[in-house]
Order: structure tokens, then sequence, then C-alpha cells
């Protein structure tokens, strides 16, 4: 199975929860009618704590700034949403820009999203090598955000607003591109001969400005279906005759027992294999190319 395959049924088996018809409850099947008509008293509603409290302010600033923007949201619009004063709503946060950041860390960039992201694009060569795939984890990156177009689309008003240096999230967004490179050049990517970290890194700037302008489209148009428009994308952008073998962590063929060291992006370099092969704990001394890929021979 190929990568592109894989994406593919992974997509057609999603289910959509929660999307059903609201049905109405009876007064046989309402617990709290009965109370009512019985002269049974209410349970005393459980106080949020304080957490779960600025959860919800969280959500409620999302749902604002994705209609209104920064500049448009009112810290009294947050708290009608959560049906609290604005006084009370200091008890919580100190600003403004206070509740952006619990935005932009408690919302966007969630632990949820990485876990996601980053789990099915890695992969353990036969001597515990672990790769992560380039194109399996833009793939990843675009199914979890076709599932949450409220938080991509706050993402895109915010990251619009914020080209104006005095936006408070100017500097948030140039730093948070600055150490999303930072992170992802340290991962080991299984990556084709001839991607050495600069071009690596013009490959990394390719494809997230193409997942931004077709997100931007899908917000537009709402019949897009953005899935399969990235999937059609990955192939001019990672083409077979260069990327086959390189795209999914199910390319790694689990009978074989070479090593796929020399193809990492951290492993593959000069000082890794030579100290490899200084090591007595790791098997491989990275100094062979593996035939442990599903691909042809490979290309030039």
């Amino acid at each position: 199975m190929t990568g592109v395959e894989d994406w593919n049924q992974y997509r057609a088996g999603r289910k959509v929860t929660g999307s059903g018809p609201m049905g109405g409850s009876t007064f046989s099947e309402n617990p709290r009618a009965r109370q009512v008509f019985t002269g049974k008293g209410f349970t005393r509603r459980k106080r949020m704590t304080a957490d779960e409290r600025r959860d919800q302010i969280v959500k409620a600033a999302v749902k604002v700034i994705a209609v209104k923007g920064f500049w448009g949201m009112s810290l009294q619009d947050v708290a009608d949403q959560v049906g609290i004063t604005e006084a009370a709503l200091y008890h919580y946060i100190d600003s403004k820009n206070d509740l952006f950041s619990m935005v932009m860390e408690q919302a966007y960039d969630s632990p949820e999203a990485d876990e996601f992201i980053y789990k099915t694009c890695t992969g353990t060569d036969a001597d515990g090598h672990d790769l992560l795939f380039f194109p399996r984890f833009c793939a990843n990156n675009v199914i979890f955000n076709a599932r949450r177009p409220e938080m991509v689309k706050l993402f895109s008003i915010l990251n619009g607003e914020a080209l104006s240096p005095s936006h408070p999230a100017h500097r948030y967004f140039i730093g948070r591109n600055q150490k999303f490179w930072q992170t992802i050049k340290s991962l080991n990517w299984c990556l084709p001969r001839g991607y050495d970290l600069d071009r690596f890194h013009h490959m990394w700037m390719l494809c997230m400005s193409a997942m931004d302008g077709l997100q931007y489209r899908w917000l537009a148009d709402g019949s897009a279906d953005l899935v399969a428009e990235w999937l059609a994308f990955s192939d001019e952008l990672f083409p077979q005759e260069k990327w086959h073998g390189f795209m999914d962590p199910s390319d790694i063929d689990p009978d074989s027992e070479v090593c796929l060291a020399s193809y990492g992006l951290i492993t593959g370099g000069e000082q890794a294999v030579q100290d490899r092969q200084l090591r007595s704990d790791d098997p491989c001394d990275g100094t062979t190319a593996t035939e442990g890929v599903h691909r042809p021979e490979e290309s030039k």
C-alpha cells in the first residue's frame, strides 16, 4: 500500500460524530421535568474549577475572534459568551493580550494536535532507528485541520491581522515560525538522496506556504474538500520518481533487515555515520544505502 492510498483509506473511514438531528426530550425522559412536577428538589449545580472556567473562556474567545478578529473582539464579548461579567473575567485573565496567548497555546498549538500529527508519520527500521516521513506529516496536518475549521479560521484571521507590526500577535507569529522550524530540523526525517538541511528547509517552507494558501481557499469555499485537494498538491510536491518509498512509514518493508539510517536527516550526515561506526550499541554502520523500502532503484 502506498502512502497516498493509505491516506485515502484513512479519509474514507472517518466518521463524523454528533452531526445527527437534535431530538427533544419528552416529559417521561427528562429527569429535570420529573423533578419539577413530582416536587423533588433540584440538584445543586457543581461549581466550575478555575481551570474549567479558563477552558470555557478560551473556547468563547475562539468563537468571537473567528467572527470579529482580535481587533474587533472586546472582553465584554467574551464575557457575554461565557455568561459572566467582564469584571469576573479578570479573575481568570490579566488582559486581552493574555487571553490571546491562552487561545494560541491551549486551543491551536495543543498536545492533541501534536499527538495526531507526529504519531503516524514515524516509523522504525530493522535496527531501531526512528525516522519521520515528511509527506505523511503534511497530510496529517491537513487531516487534523479539516476537523477543526473554526480553529483554522481563527488562525488565518490572526495571521493576517498580525502582518501589522503594531498587532500584539506580530511577534508571536514570527517567533512561532522560527520555533516551528527549530523543532522540525531537529527531527530525523527520512528523505531521498540530495536533501541536505538547506534543501529540506526550502521544501518545508514551500509545503507550509501551499498548505496555508489551500486552507484560505477552503475557508472561503465551503464546498471544497481540503484533504482531497492536498493529496492532489502532494502529487506535485512529492513526485513519485523522487519520493516513492519516502512517503509514509508503511513504505518500510517489515520483513527487511536493512538499516535506513543513511536516509535520515540527522542520522545520514557524515558525522553521524562516523559516530555510529565508533559505537558498539548500534548494529548499523550507515555506510550503505538500503533497499528496505518499497521503491525502485534509487533515482538521481
